[in-house]
């Protein structure tokens, strides 16, 4: 017979802290992250534009984004393992994840906007500065949101 049972709050809040770990541990990406997504957003956006009428050069230029997109992709699991699932966040990271997703369709939708209306390279650099500032918000938010689970679960 067990002569130290755990009190059922406390075994609550461990169950809390090791299923908040993977969201409140994860590390911040490094301060280039954002403005070089930013960058490669544009770069694919001017190609994808150049693809009806440049097809030679504009083919190899999505093929050595795209390329670039996996190596990144493949460095960022290495760096910080396994990416936290999005179906059951804690509840101090509901926030962030919705307004990533609704800045991400706004910015889809300005940027397609500025291309019907202005063009290509317009809407290129609207796409790079949009998407360089939503991941800097989105950075501080879901940095706000770990420092709340913690202080919650500490």
């Amino acid at each position: 017979m067990e002569s130290d049972r755990l009190d059922p709050r406390e075994a609550r809040r461990i169950a809390e802290r090791a299923e908040a770990a993977p969201y409140v541990d994860y590390p911040p990406t490094p301060w280039w992250y954002a403005p070089v997504v930013g960058l490669w957003s544009a770069a694919l956006l001017l190609n994808l534009s150049l693809a009806g009428s440049h097809t030679a050069i504009a083919v190899p230029a999505i093929l050595i984004l795209v390329t670039l997109e996996g190596a990144a992709i493949g460095w960022y699991f290495r760096r910080y393992g396994a990416v936290p699932s999005m179906r059951r966040p804690p509840a101090e990271f509901r926030r962030a994840l919705a307004g990533y997703a609704v800045g991400c369709l706004v910015v889809v939708a300005l940027v397609a906007l500025a291309w019907h209306t202005t063009g290509p390279p317009v809407a290129a650099l609207l796409a790079g500065v949009l998407v360089t500032i939503g991941l800097l918000v989105y950075e501080r938010s879901y940095a706000a949101a770990a420092r709340r689970t913690r202080d919650r679960l500490a």
